[in-house]
């Protein structure tokens, strides 16, 4: 994999895109026995739900993504189990209430509006 992989790093994104088309939307990613770089890239939603709403308690990120992404805190994106829960609970609660939904339109509606008038 790490040869194609080389070869296609001018098109990383296109790359991924195809192999993970072809695997029928999940793939495992074997990198060199020395680096420890396996991955499973998926574009399954059903894959998706499982892993980040349904049983996200049986993927931990682990002392070595905390490591990585400590400039993130404690927040939604860096943590597990329980305190993943009240993030998540809190977040999904702000992205529902209707309030949000307006300031988010007039918000995006605004930029455009400047950057329409703005452009040459």
């Amino acid at each position: 994999m790490t040869p194609d992989l080389l070869l296609n790093i001018h098109r990383v994104h296109d790359f991924v895109t195809h192999v993970l088309t072809l695997s029928d939307g999940t793939f495992m990613l074997k990198g060199p026995w020395f680096a420890n770089i396996d991955m499973l890239l998926t574009s399954d939603p059903a894959n998706m739900n499982h892993m980040l709403s349904k049983n996200f308690h049986n993927y931990p990120k682990g002392p070595e993504f905390l490591n990585i992404f400590d400039v993130l805190g404690n927040g939604i994106f860096n943590s597990d189990h329980k305190l993943w829960e009240i993030h998540r609970k809190t977040t999904m609660s702000l992205l529902k209430h209707p309030e949000f939904h307006t300031l988010l339109k007039t918000n995006i509606k605004k930029k455009l509006e400047k950057r329409t008038s703005s452009s040459p």
